[in-house]
């Protein structure tokens, strides 16, 4: 084989490596389908698609952010993460959904210790744990 020939396929076997790399960085992560279905529709964040990727839009304040097609997810997550973290709140084996004002408006029962983990490694709620 010819040095320009195997320098195409190694070239070829390059691009396919770190496409494949790009797409593993750009995956969102693994959600509790139970748990994230049924807070989705409180999150005011979501996603909408346009011509060159995705756009992330907000319910309550019109705000569109536009971020790089391999960063979307990652930037969704930290969204949906930072509204969890002011309106999510675990007491006892119950997950609290809060509106704007901190008032009540939906809680969901958590049935396993993996869920419970999930939602505090997610939302980071570790310093919202209250036990009554």
């Amino acid at each position: 084989m010819k040095f320009s020939k195997l320098f195409i396929v190694a070239l070829i076997g390059l691009f396919f490596l770190l496409s494949f790399n790009l797409m593993q960085e750009a995956k969102p992560s693994k959600k509790n389908e139970r748990i994230y279905s049924k807070v989705k529709p409180y999150i005011p964040y979501y996603l909408e698609k346009r011509l060159g990727g995705f756009s992330i839009l907000s319910k309550e304040d019109k705000v569109k952010e536009k971020p790089p097609i391999d960063k979307v997810f990652s930037r969704l997550e930290q969204l949906e993460q930072g509204w969890g973290m002011t309106h999510l709140q675990i007491i006892n084996n119950k997950l609290i959904i809060k509106d704007n004002n901190g008032k009540q408006i939906d809680s969901i029962q958590i049935k396993t210790l993996e869920e419970k983990k999930w939602i505090n490694q997610y939302f980071n709620l570790d310093h919202h744990i209250k036990v009554q």
